[in-house]
């Protein structure tokens, strides 16, 4: 199971990738529209504004606002790899831990139901925001940790030149 350290050694490779991809305003517009639209209904019920508010409007603001702050890092250095889900905490891998590595494609919703922090087990999750290419890590433990990336041929060939033993 990876570690929660955070990184610390210098970084031989990083990315940051957003979860605000353009899709997701569409995707949040509908209910924040459905919301407002019930917003200005309600006024024909009796009811505090306060009220409407709290139930309408503010949950289709909060959760943009969570979208909004939601992003991939991705840490590689000489000893590991250190990856979270932004605002959660760093999550480490140390090369040791990796029986192989490699870049593939993948589907999001086919392998993994979707973006975010997604799996099936405890042994096999992946974190991805966008995109359908990823770094596939296998630990010598039988998990599987996949991390979403959006520089799939770069990514590919630092893994090459810094771990040639574990690239298949």
């Amino acid at each position: 199971m990876p570690s929660t350290n955070a990184p610390t050694l210098p970084a031989l490779f990083t990315e940051r990738q957003d979860f605000w991809q353009p899709w997701w305003w569409l995707t949040l517009a509908i209910p924040l529209s459905i919301s407002l639209v019930s917003f200005f209904m309600v006024d024909r019920v009796p009811a505090l504004t306060g009220l409407k508010w709290l139930v309408l409007v503010v949950p289709t603001i909060l959760t943009m606002g969570i979208f909004a702050l939601l992003r991939l890092e991705t840490h590689f250095d000489k000893e590991g790899i250190s990856y979270r889900l932004y605002p959660m905490g760093w999550r480490r891998v140390a090369w040791a831990e990796v029986k192989s590595a490699h870049v593939r494609k993948y589907s999001p919703l086919g392998e993994y139901g979707g973006w975010g922090i997604r799996g099936l087990s405890t042994s096999n999750y992946a974190y991805n925001v966008a995109g359908s290419y990823g770094f596939q890590l296998e630990l010598h433990n039988g998990d599987r940790v996949l991390l979403g990336t959006q520089q799939p041929e770069a990514l590919r060939q630092f893994i090459v030149r810094l771990r040639p033993e574990q690239v298949h």
